[in-house]
């Protein structure tokens, strides 16, 4: 059994995740977006996709996974504390240390620790899961939230989200409904911010597509 599918086998990991999806995350009046199972996995999709395009080897693809399993686990202690960095604390109590070594869990602990904004990245890890934590912005997240106001009501109009890095550019494509209102991307502007600033890191060209339409970016 591969780490990634240990971990969600994993029967405290399941109960603290379960246990988090009961809460609600409602930080200065804003949105209790989903923190569950479903938003790690769509996380680890896209890390996956990710390293996979910036040809990282097999095992580098799969601790990326599971550090998306693990992002936002210190979500369990509440919302009233820094999240990344009470995940960065916490999560290795549910890996079994005989399948990681020393060096992989710092790379993990920091990747996690730098997740919300990227201020530091440090390893393919880190990057592609900041990049894929804000790609994750689509209706799966908004859907269920307690607020539906206009941000959340446009969110839910995004489908899908792909990215794309080739030698010279990084490409996030959203495809949306026809009447997608893209100025509400300035109410959440980190879903442009980030993927601006790991193209930066790259060395890359950053191209943001609505629907195949290239938009200038909001910030």
């Amino acid at each position: 059994m591969n780490l990634y599918d240990k971990l969600l086998n994993n029967e405290q990991y399941i109960k603290t995740v379960k246990r988090i999806e009961q809460m609600k995350f409602i930080t200065n009046g804003k949105w209790d977006w989903e923190h569950g199972l479903g938003h790690y996995k769509r996380v680890a999709d896209y890390v996956k996709k990710i390293l996979i395009q910036l040809n990282a080897n097999e095992r580098t693809i799969e601790l990326g996974m599971i550090c998306a399993l693990l992002h936002d686990i210190g979500l369990s202690k509440g919302d009233k504390i820094d999240h990344a960095i009470e995940s960065s604390k916490i999560f290795s109590r549910y890996i079994d240390k005989n399948d990681i070594s020393l060096e992989e869990m710092e790379i993990i602990k920091q990747a996690i620790l730098d997740h919300s904004k990227g201020n530091n990245i440090q390893s393919l890890i880190g990057l592609s899961l900041v990049l894929a934590d804000k790609l994750d912005v689509t209706y799966h997240r908004t859907i269920n939230s307690s607020i539906q106001d206009w941000v959340n009501k446009e969110i839910q109009k995004i489908k899908k989200v792909d990215i794309l890095i080739d030698d010279n550019n990084l490409i996030v494509k959203y495809f949306t409904e026809a009447n997608f209102d893209i100025s509400v991307l300035k109410s959440w502007d980190k879903s442009i911010a980030i993927p601006k600033k790991v193209a930066e890191y790259l060395n890359k060209n950053y191209i943001f597509l609505i629907n195949g339409r290239e938009i200038q970016l909001l910030i």
